[in-house]
């Protein structure tokens, strides 16, 4: 059986996740912990850790993929996720690129993944972060984030076993990492296309030059890559960043 290493409280299942990859942990090792005190997501921003109502666990991969592919492992957990949250609430599961999962419009799941890529192929290795909203109620979340966030809970108005539902992720997960490994990023993206929160929105995000770009999201290539075209008909590339939809 693959470890889990369970805590009650932890500063970050991803912190804990390197250390023991960097030590050698193997494929598949799972940290979970109840409440997170240094949750993270994309771009250094906190992630709500509410004691008990979540999933908050990292597992770690070591993948038989060039060093370059590394930044699809969050494409293919996404879907992993997608597809493991339609079969257990019966609801159409949308994804926002890059890293989170979207129910009826608002925010359920975010992935965090985190590499370390040094020469020596054994070595290498991701850590998949992945924060979920199961048990919370509309209560649970602060004033401010009420309108954009949402559970499983919310979703399918019963309530969930959340150490079951972390076995079951990482099982999915790793499950969909090894198709992935035989069948490349082909079957992905369909799958992701599927589920395009953002294409066809108005969208806007900070370009690398601190430029905000505002323009409707065209969606994903074939490599994962999200494009942009501007309200000046110029089509971006987009590389990185935080794109949100666009304030009306």
């Amino acid at each position: 059986m693959l470890p889990i290493f369970a805590y009650t409280s932890i500063d970050s299942t991803n912190i804990k996740a390197k250390e023991l990859a960097s030590t050698g942990a193997a494929n598949g090792t799972m940290v979970i912990a109840d409440y997170q005190t240094q949750g993270r997501g994309r771009l250094g921003k906190d992630w709500l850790s509410s004691a008990g109502r979540g999933l908050y666990c990292s597992i770690i991969v070591r993948p038989k993929i060039l060093i370059d592919a590394y930044p699809q492992i969050t494409l293919v957990a996404g879907v992993a996720l997608a597809q493991y949250f339609e079969q257990l609430i019966n609801r159409k599961i949308q994804l926002k690129w890059p890293n989170d999962i979207f129910i009826g419009g608002r925010k359920c799941a975010g992935i965090l993944t985190e590499s370390a890529l040094p020469a020596a192929r054994e070595e290498r290795y991701a850590v998949i972060g992945i924060g979920i909203n199961i048990n919370h109620k509309l209560t649970d979340f602060p004033q401010e984030l009420r309108s954009k966030v949402t559970s499983l809970y919310l979703q399918k108005e019963m309530l969930f076993d959340i150490a079951t539902i972390g076995q079951e992720v990482r099982d999915t997960v790793l499950e969909q990492l090894s198709l992935y490994e035989k069948n490349g990023l082909k079957h992905i993206i369909g799958q992701w296309k599927e589920r395009d929160f953002l294409k066809g929105k108005k969208t806007q995000w900070v370009s690398s030059q601190r430029k905000l770009i505002v323009g409707t999201a065209l969606g994903i290539d074939d490599k994962g890559l999200l494009y942009v075209e501007d309200e000046q008909g110029a089509i971006h590339e987009v590389l990185s960043g935080d794109v949100q939809l666009a304030e009306k």
